[in-house]
């Protein structure tokens, strides 16, 4: 029998909306949905006297509103700012809202209304093109003092700006409120963000520190320049600057040399207390990036008065690759209270521990196995001990249920998600979880399991931070698909359902800043070689956002990698993420000196190691969803030496 939370999909729906619920389930469109279709056709066309004999028959049908956003914006835009915002208020239970704002700003800004700008927005917004126009707006309403600072905060930056902010910056060049110091700031910002341009354009506006500019720019261009410490001699603050932001950037291209010079220059009392320690903080980081061993000693020198769980971390991580006990209890004994509570090092503690208390280790075990995570599944297989879901059976209560009928928003989600408008829908369905408390989160999230919503039950338990509702946070979605894709390339369908959790938590449209598609989270690259591969038919990436071809071709290519590293799934989720070309390069680093554990904790990518343990948990979530038993590793993933 499954657990219970696999079973609210079942005792829930008895108690929803069946208007609701219907019309999200079903398969013909109603008149009223074509009829909004084809208004929406009709307004795209400019067929207006076809477009408002449709508008009037639709009367208070949900998708209304999307009719006229689209049907007045232009209008709106150009209108007075009192008009404005009473037109665009209309839009505010709706993600409309945002867009409405939005058009409207950058209109009023471009044509230079900035009293109507104002109505509309009387606080900074958050968008930098619309904050130029904004503190130009203040400006002309004599607010000089308040759009003058502003204008600073914006102009400080280690990057150019955009053109719409040419204009009050101008202004307040002109003002003389570009001081040297502020000039001295940003060219420090811009060095290093590595914008030679700026900085050199910067450079030709200093009046008062020629000299250090003119040093700054060398040392820019050769920060090899301060093992010279004759040039750097001066007590100036900005001379000290210069030696900051050099030693910085000579660390990403000869390390041990950077830190050499900033021995050096701390002993002539080069930076205040708080510098030198930011510095060395910075220094001693990519130390451990590097992980060095000819800087072993500075490292361990320097950590102890660092005093950093940030940096401890990534110490012990280098010591367990190392297989360096006594550096790895040393450690763990510095961690914060709050770093030696985390389950990571809870389990690393206990491991530690075992060496010489093995009855301690397994008291640490045992608490540690009550944690649903990575670590505490692992405990709980050391100590053969059931696997802690600390779920919260959560189930549909009927008095929230009763008013989701009255929620518009809801209803506008129902309706677009009949129309297959997922983006729409799901825009809709953030603005709704962002409106109400975490109890009635939960019960928007049992109506979308019950519509077979997956993504949006997903949404909302990270909206409503529902950590222990598992029948939210792990439904079986696109079940077909898997199992089809599990059958053909012989994959588990637990393992590709947890990719998917993982890589787009079943939004079918989740798309990466790389430029990752779909459920599987493929690159058209990689979607076109495996396609090609294996015959499944691709035409193009937007192929990737069909959960058939997308789970198909990701679940052909997680085979693939099966394949390549011997059935080791932890080589194949990390390769999945990483590349296998990343995977073979940390295998031949650990040499075969590693367990499976350690290997996990050492992979050097935050984001690899993260998701390798992620995938891996939430394949024990399924299972258990379906009460089997499997281990986390198998026997060869055990034994095999990493």
């Amino acid at each position: 029998m499954r657990n219970t939370w696999a079973n609210t999909l079942i005792t829930g729906a008895l108690l929803f909306s069946t208007s609701l619920a219907f019309i999200g389930q079903a398969n013909a469109l109603t008149s009223q949905q074509q009829r909004y279709l084809d208004a929406r056709q009709a307004l795209d066309k400019n067929q207006l006297d076809k477009y408002q004999t449709l508008r009037n028959k639709l009367g208070d049908y949900p998708l209304t509103v999307y009719l006229d956003y689209h049907a007045k914006i232009d209008n709106i835009v150009q209108s007075p700012g009192d008009k404005a915002l009473n037109a665009i208020n209309q839009f505010d239970t709706t993600p409309l809202y945002n867009n409405a704002r939005y058009r409207y700003l950058l209109n009023a800004g471009k044509k230079q209304r900035w009293q109507d700008f104002l109505v509309i927005s009387p606080d900074t917004p958050n968008d930098i093109r619309l904050q130029c126009y904004y503190y130009q707006a203040q400006l002309d309403a004599g607010n000089k003092e308040m759009a003058y600072k502003g204008v600073e905060r914006l102009w400080v930056h280690g990057y150019s700006r955009p053109n719409e902010c040419d204009a009050v910056i101008n202004k307040w060049t002109k003002a003389g409120y570009r001081t040297q110091e502020l000039i001295w700031a940003r060219m420090l910002l811009s060095f290093n963000a590595g914008q030679s341009s700026l900085l050199s354009y910067l450079s030709q506006k200093v009046t008062q520190h020629d000299n250090e500019a003119k040093l700054l720019l060398s040392v820019y261009r050769d920060p090899n320049i301060l093992r010279h410490m004759n040039r750097f001699s001066s007590s100036k603050p900005i001379v000290g600057d210069i030696v900051d932001a050099g030693l910085r950037k000579l660390a990403q291209k000869d390390l041990h040399q950077a830190i050499k010079l900033y021995v050096k220059y701390q002993k002539n009392n080069r930076f205040s207390d708080i510098e030198g320690r930011q510095l060395n903080r910075y220094l001693v980081r990519r130390a451990l990036i590097k992980q060095d061993a000819k800087l072993v000693t500075h490292i361990d020198n320097m950590l102890p008065l660092l005093k950093s769980d940030d940096l401890y971390e990534m110490r012990l991580r280098w010591a367990i690759r190392e297989q360096d006990l006594s550096t790895v209890e040393k450690y763990l004994a510095l961690l914060s209270d709050q770093g030696k509570a985390d389950s990571r090092w809870q389990y690393w503690q206990a491991k530690m521990t075992s060496r010489h208390d093995k009855n301690r280790a397994t008291q640490l075990q045992s608490t540690l196995s009550g944690e649903r995570n990575f670590y505490g599944f692992n405990a709980a297989e050391a100590l053969g001990k059931p696997l802690a879901m600390n779920d919260d059976n959560l189930t549909p209560n009927p008095e929230l249920q009763a008013t989701l009928n009255q929620d518009p928003g809801l209803a506008r989600v129902v309706e677009l998600m009949a129309l297959d408008k997922q983006i729409d829908a799901r825009n809709e369905w953030l603005y709704l979880m962002r409106r109400h408390n975490s109890e009635m989160t939960a019960q928007y999230g049992l109506f979308a399991l019950n519509n077979g919503w997956h993504a949006f039950s997903v949404e909302s338990s990270i909206q409503g931070q529902l950590w222990n509702s598992l029948a939210l946070r792990f439904p079986e979605a696109a079940n077909d698909e898997f199992l089809k894709a599990s059958k053909k390339f012989s994959v588990n369908i637990d393992e590709i359902r947890a990719i998917s959790r993982r890589e787009s938590a079943f939004y079918l449209y989740a798309t990466s800043g790389v430029g990752a598609r779909g459920l599987m989270q493929l690159m058209p690259a990689t979607a076109k070689e495996t396609a090609k591969k294996n015959k499944i038919p691709f035409n193009n990436v937007k192929d990737l956002y069909d959960p058939k071809v997308n789970i198909m071709l990701g679940s052909a290519y997680y085979s693939e990698l099966l394949k390549q590293f011997g059935q080791n799934r932890v080589l194949a989720t990390a390769a999945y993420n990483a590349g296998p070309g990343s995977v073979r390069r940390w295998l031949r680093q650990s040499n075969g000196s590693l367990d499976v554990m350690s290997f996990i904790e050492t992979i050097p990518y935050t984001e690899t190691r993260e998701y390798v343990q992620a995938v891996l948990s939430y394949r024990m979530i399924f299972q258990q969803q379906k009460s089997l038993s499997e281990g986390m590793f198998s026997s060869k993933e055990l034994s095999y030496l990493y």
